[in-house]
């Protein structure tokens, strides 16, 4: 099992890209968590956006299909998509993961 990390600029579109996200079976559950206030680099100025941060999980098999498709459909230029295993849960809630993504 994974969770995949990444930030949209609104809600719309957050739950625009989680809906397909499911549909596609390439998550089993996105949580959306409103109010991120994101600082960051880009083009030489420093800059905040208040964004929508993501929070995705799914299955290690289907880890790269996610990251590509994640990358196809975001609106972003280049997205966040950074990735952290789970090792360890309640098997209950791991094993409704797993039965979701077939």
């Amino acid at each position: 099992m994974i969770i995949a990390y990444s930030t949209a600029p609104n809600e719309t579109i957050a739950n625009e890209i989680a809906h397909y996200l499911i549909n596609k079976k390439l998550a089993a559950c996105v949580n959306l968590i409103p109010q991120v206030k994101s600082i960051y680099h880009w083009d030489n100025k420093i800059i905040e956006d208040n964004e929508i941060l993501m929070m995705i999980k799914s299955e290690k098999s289907k880890q790269q299909n996610l990251i590509d498709t994640l990358v196809e459909i975001h609106p972003y230029d280049t997205p966040e998509v950074i990735i952290i295993p789970i090792e360890n849960g309640f098997k209950g809630y791991l094993n409704w993961v797993h039965a979701s993504l077939n």
